[in-house]
This record gives C-alpha cells, sequence and structure tokens, in this order.
C-alpha cells in the first residue's frame, strides 16, 4: 500500500501514519507499555485501537504527538518523522479530541475553535469566518460561537471539541475516548453523526477506545492490543469478526460475533421489502387488492402522504370502509433511515415491540419496509460475508 507523500496526494487534507516498530518503556518499569508496534494506517481512515486497560492503547496514540515521547523506533506522519518537528509545533498541526472535552470555560465557543488557529497567528475575522463554517459543519447553528460552553449541553460541547480539532484542518485527528463521558442515545447520535461528517472530510483518524461494539462500528481498521502493548490483531472490522487470529481477539470480540455483524451493514445496504402504499381518500377496495398480491410481504398497509412520507400503519378497521381513513389506527412505530446501522436498526424494532419499520430516505420519503425476519435471514445467509466485505470497503456515512 503506497505511504507518505502519495498518500497525501491522493487524499487532500489527509496523511497516512506509519508505525515503526515503535516501543515506549517507562522509567522502572518491567514491561515495556508499548512494544515495537508496528502497523500503517493509510490516509483518510479511522483507525481503532482497542483493548483492555492497560494495554497501551492511548501511549500509543499520544507518542503521534509526542505528548509521550518515544523510547525507540519511530512514527512518521506520511514520510516524515514525527521526531523530526518541534512538540509544541506538532501539537498544532494534529487535532486531539479527548473525553473531557477541555474547553476553556471562560471563552466562547467560537473563541475556544479558534485557539489552535490563534497560535497559528490567524487574523480574527478569519478565525471568526472558520468556526462559523465548523458550527455549520458539526451541525449546530453558528450563533451559538457567542456563548459559552455551560451554556451549551454535553453532547454541543463535544462537537464543539471535535470541530475545535478540525480547526487548523489537521491531516490527522488523534480522537481518545471522544464519547465515552456522554449517554447512550447522545453517543449513539454523535457517533453517527461523525461519521457522515467523516465520509466529507476524510481525515485519518486515530481513535482510541476500550468498546468493542464502538470500534467495530467506527473503524476501517482495528487494532487489538493486549498487556504488553502488542498488537495481536490488525484488520478490518469484517475481517476481525469472520476470523479472529487467535483466542484471545475471540474472546476480546465476544461470542455474539453474529449480532456484531450487524455493525457492519447499514440499512439501505441490504434488500428491503415494498410496503403496500396507501393515499388518503383512496379506495380501500384498491388497497385490500394489493394486501392480496402473491409477492407482498408486509402484511399491513402503510399510509403515506403526498410526498410519500409515511404516517401510519393500517389495520383491518381503517379498511372497513369504503376510502382510506386521514389518520391510521394504529401508530407508525420506530422509522428508520437509510444510513442506520444495522445493529441500531435490530434494537429500535426491538425497543418499539415491532416486527416491522418503514426505512426513509433523506428527505423522509419511504424507501422501504426493515423487517425482523430480514434481519434474521442476513445473519443466517452465507451470502452475507461478501456483502459485509463490500459494505467494509465502503466509505463511512
Amino acid at each position: 500500500m503506497p505511504s507518505g507523500e502519495s498518500d497525501a496526494q491522493s487524499q487532500p487534507g489527509a496523511s497516512s501514519v506509519r508505525y515503526e516498530e515503535t516501543t515506549k518503556r517507562y522509567p522502572g518499569a518491567g514491561a515495556p507499555a508499548v512494544d515495537k508496534l508496528t502497523l500503517e494506517v493509510p490516509a483518510g481512515e479511522i483507525c481503532v485501537l482497542v483493548g483492555p486497560s492497560g494495554c497501551g492503547k492511548t501511549t500509543a496514540m499520544r507518542m503521534v504527538n509526542r505528548t509521550v515521547e518515544i523510547t525507540s523506533g519511530d512514527v512518521l506522519i506520511g514520510e516524515h518523522s514525527v521526531r523530526d518537528r518541534e512538540p509544541a509545533q506538532l501539537r498544532r498541526e494534529i487535532g486531539y479530541v479527548i473525553q473531557q472535552i477541555g474547553l476553556f470555560p471562560h471563552r466562547t465557543i467560537t473563541e475556544n475553535i479558534g485557539a489552535v488557529p490563534q497560535l497559528l497567528g490567524w487574523d480574527k475575522g478569519r478565525i471568526r469566518q472558520r468556526s462559523a463554517e465548523l458550527l455549520e459543519l458539526i451541525g449546530l447553528d453558528p450563533e451559538l460561537g457567542d456563548r459559552y460552553p455551560a451554556q451549551l449541553s454535553g453532547g454541543q460541547q463535544q462537537r464543539v471539541g471535535v470541530a475545535r480539532a478540525l480547526a487548523a484542518d489537521p491531516l490527522v485527528m488523534l480522537m481518545d475516548e471522544p464519547f465515552g463521558a456522554i449517554d447512550p442515545i447522545n453517543r449513539e447520535r454523535l457517533q453517527n453523526e461523525f461519521l457522515r461528517l467523516q465520509a466529507e472530510i476524510r481525515k485519518t483518524v486515530l481513535f482510541v477506545t476500550h468498546d468493542i461494539d464502538e470500534a467495530i462500528k467506527m473503524g476501517d481498521r482495528i487494532a487489538v492490543m493486549r498487556e504488553g502493548g502488542r498488537v495481536e490483531q490488525y484488520a478490518t472490522p469484517a475481517e476481525l469478526l469472520m476470523a479472529p487470529a487467535n483466542e484471545f481477539v475471540e474472546d476480546f470480540v465476544g461470542a455474539d460475533r453474529a449480532l456484531k455483524r450487524l455493525a457492519l451493514m447499514r440499512v439501505g445496504d441490504i434488500n428491503l421489502w415494498e410496503a403496500p402504499l396507501a393515499h388518503v381518500g383512496q379506495a380501500t377496495a384498491e388497497v385490500r387488492t394489493k394486501l392480496a398480491a402473491p409477492d407482498v410481504e408486509v402484511p399491513y398497509a402503510l399510509l403515506v402522504d403526498s410526498e410519500r412520507r409515511p404516517l401510519g400503519w393500517l389495520t383491518e378497521r381503517d379498511l372497513a370502509g369504503d376510502t382510506v381513513p386521514r389518520q391510521a389506527d394504529s401508530p407508525l412505530g420506530p422509522v428508520l433511515e437509510q444510513d442506520d446501522v444495522m445493529r441500531d436498526a435490530l434494537a429500535d424494532l426491538l425497543q418499539g415491540e415491532s416486527q416491522y419499520a418503514p426505512v426513509i430516505d433523506h428527505q423522509g420519503r419511504i424507501a422501504g419496509v426493515l423487517s425482523v425476519e430480514i434481519i434474521s435471514e442476513f445473519l443466517a445467509s452465507p451470502e452475507a460475508k461478501t456483502d459485509e466485505h463490500t459494505a467494509a470497503e465502503r466509505p463511512h456515512g
């Protein structure tokens, strides 16, 4: 695989990261924290370092920006050793997002985002413009730029932390358990938003987590580490789940590997069912004819508006009259998006106690129906492995 400057040219705004027998040994320690780490992260990909506490994953990540100094070996960004750069300048050129966010409480959001550009000598007008661009990019109102961190929610503050890391358009981003302190609902939302953002910006990201589920969801490649700072397997999520390198990796990934495979796929990656659609005022006889067709897999008709946006499921009582009513007797239940991860979609179905859920596109229009049966068949299908490899090669987002 090409590396260095050729990577940077093929992937603007990003650069490869290469560990070359990188070792960190702390004074007085009986064993190295990281032992001869050798791997390459291609430009524009997310590499997740995952493993139990004390395995050296954070140490490995922090050697990239020299907040932890290398004992032996090297780390290269493109073709350039991090050892050839002044640590302070190097850190200004690498984005860094931490779990505690670390926003300056007495600075506005704009000032927080502009912290590194200010150190690089940007003028105030350019910093304000860049902050507004990034707030919009991460899905926050640019008017929030004049507020202070305490006036934002935890999830909003974490997004600002990501924006601050992107402010100087770094070639590499380091993310140290960035969503670990967020509640589960917002954590899932932030993970999804970052993956959509990454599909646009295509940065090289080193992402540390102890959560294998998060690693499988977020990573283009995963390095499973164990005590002593050794990498037991470096592979794509699909390869990790289908062919664990050894017993340690197999145990760490977990016995529910089949369910974890769902994290590799998005709802739009599989064939959905088509529901019979019905419109307000339509003759119920027409709807019943659709339901009776031999190739119909969904036993209920879906009420949609004039833009084909789902409104609710029609019951027998709804179809008892001559025309379709304005409101469905049965609630719509969970509504999924094509970009939703399959594992999350299954959780929504189970939580909603529903066998079926409409899937919408980016305009909110019906794209199909996902069912528990489809998911079950997918997991049991031998073709699923091929599908997973295809999905793993597809960019996030």
